[in-house]
């Protein structure tokens, strides 16, 4: 419902807007994050992205990897998260600003007619490409010091040899804070906060998306408060490797064995698409730690798998079915 309503008031709004000042407006709107500097990328299929949907064969030797398919769940759930933020802001944007100040540029305060809620998005200019932006939000019948920070964020652009701003690179930080966003009047069910810092300092150079989700709900068990850590890093070049952690009970819901195990899961991928994931669980029920690994081919299928609960279920040799990831390495995080 909350996006909903951002998006409906964003679309109406802020045409509303105008000004005669002369400060370019443009340079503001190059200080919001954009699509191209947070997108998280899995390895594609005949030069398509892949979707969240599960394989239609069974998971084992010769079918679609069970845990490249979760890598790329995994990216899914990350580029979900943020894609309304950012629409939000490229729809918010794409307006003349309410007011435009020489180092800020606002839009809103509004109030969408049918909405409980009112919006106001700020941007401040701290340097020649330093920028700092919150959008906030309020009860409509809430005086202005009833505004709260929903979504907020830094970014520094790139520049080339000039000087001159090279939009959709550069670096920065993405603040969403759910629990703000569900204690205004039409605020949906998300809790939480994420925290995303990212850099695309160039169309060659490597990218970089680290997120760091705290008490959000787990889709899993809506009841069941749980964090999770991201960390991507790849080039258009040379392929790239992706670690995520979280808070999971691997036990299928037995009562008996209902604490929380730590999993994480490291894969790395050539440019090709071939890749390897290595798995590890700790704590929760489980004595000790356990570990799986598993390699794809450039079609995704599986090549290779080893449990170390129980080594029978293993297929493959790793020197010849892993390409350059024989070894296994495991998250840090």
């Amino acid at each position: 419902m909350l996006r909903k309503s951002l998006l409906c008031a964003a679309s109406l709004l802020f045409a509303a807007g105008c000004n005669d000042a002369e400060t370019n407006e443009d340079t503001f709107r190059d200080g919001l994050p954009s699509k191209e500097m947070m997108q998280v990328k899995a390895p594609k299929e005949s030069g398509q992205g892949l979707t969240a949907s599960g394989p239609s064969a069974m998971y084992g030797l010769g079918q679609k990897a069970e845990y490249y398919q979760a890598t790329v769940n995994a990216t899914v759930s990350i580029n979900g998260g943020t894609l309304w933020v950012l629409n939000l802001i490229e729809q918010i944007a794409k307006y003349p600003p309410t007011t435009l100040e020489e180092n800020k540029a606002v839009w809103g305060p509004h109030t969408d007619a049918l909405s409980p809620t009112t919006w106001r998005l700020t941007v401040t200019k701290s340097g020649d490409a330093s920028f700092s932006w919150v959008l906030e939000g309020k009860a409509k019948a809430d005086a202005d010091s009833g505004f709260k920070a929903v979504l907020s964020g830094t970014q520094t652009v790139a520049v080339d040899a000039n000087g001159e701003r090279l939009k959709g690179f550069g670096s920065g930080e993405l603040f969403i804070d759910w629990d703000a966003s569900h204690s205004l009047p039409d605020g949906d069910e998300n809790v939480g906060t994420v925290e995303i810092r990212y850099a695309r300092p160039s169309a060659t150079a490597e990218a970089t998306v680290e997120a760091d989700f705290r008490q959000v709900r787990d889709e899993q068990d809506p009841q069941q408060r749980v964090d999770g850590n991201y960390r991507y890093k790849a080039s258009a070049t040379a392929g790239g490797e992706f670690d995520f952690a979280s808070a999971k009970d691997i036990d299928n819901g037995d009562p008996l064995r209902a604490k929380l195990e730590k999993l994480s899961i490291k894969s790395r991928w050539t440019a090709t698409g071939a890749g390897r994931s290595d798995i590890k669980v700790t704590g929760g029920d489980l004595k000790g730690e356990a570990t799986l690994s598993e390699c794809w081919d450039t079609n995704f299928l599986s090549t290779y798998f080893i449990v170390s609960l129980d080594p029978r279920l293993g297929y493959g040799e790793a020197e010849a079915a892993c390409g350059g990831f024989n070894a296994a390495v495991y998250s840090s995080l």
